[in-house]
C-alpha cells in the first residue's frame, strides 16, 4: 500500500502536464511552494528578499527563474506605493488555479488512500 503522499507526489508529476498550467522544472516548483507558504500568511517577499529563499541555488538563478516565472504567467510584480524601486512577488490568478488543482490532487490523493 502506497501512503497518500506518495500518491499526491506522482498525481502532481502527472499535473504538471495538464493543458492551461505551464511546464515547471524543479526550481521553479520549489520556489513557487516557498513564497506560496509567504503568500499564505499575507506577505508578499520583495526580488531582493527572494534571492536568498533558496539556499540550495545561487541569487543569480533565482533570478532567472522569477523572470521565467512571471514569462510563464505565474507571477507578477507590485510595486510599492511609497517607493516605487521595491518590487514584491505575488501570485497571479494562474497560480492560483495551479494551487488549487494542487489542493484537488492532496484530497484526491488522502480520500485514496482512506478507501
Amino acid at each position: 500500500m502506497r501512503s497518500p503522499y506518495l500518491r499526491f507526489l506522482g498525481l502532481v508529476r502527472m499535473a504538471s502536464a495538464l493543458p492551461g498550467l505551464p511546464a515547471l522544472d524543479a526550481v521553479e516548483e520549489r520556489l513557487l511552494s516557498r513564497f506560496a507558504a509567504l503568500w499564505g500568511n499575507d506577505y508578499r517577499p520583495t526580488v531582493l528578499e527572494a534571492l536568498g529563499i533558496d539556499a540550495g541555488v545561487s541569487p543569480r538563478t533565482v533570478q532567472r527563474r522569477i523572470d521565467d516565472l512571471r514569462a510563464k504567467g505565474m507571477i507578477e510584480y507590485q510595486f510599492e506605493e511609497r517607493d516605487q524601486r521595491i518590487k514584491r512577488i505575488a501570485p497571479t490568478r494562474l497560480a492560483e488555479h495551479y494551487f488549487s488543482r494542487l489542493d484537488q490532487l492532496m484530497k484526491a490523493a488522502s480520500r485514496e488512500g482512506n478507501t
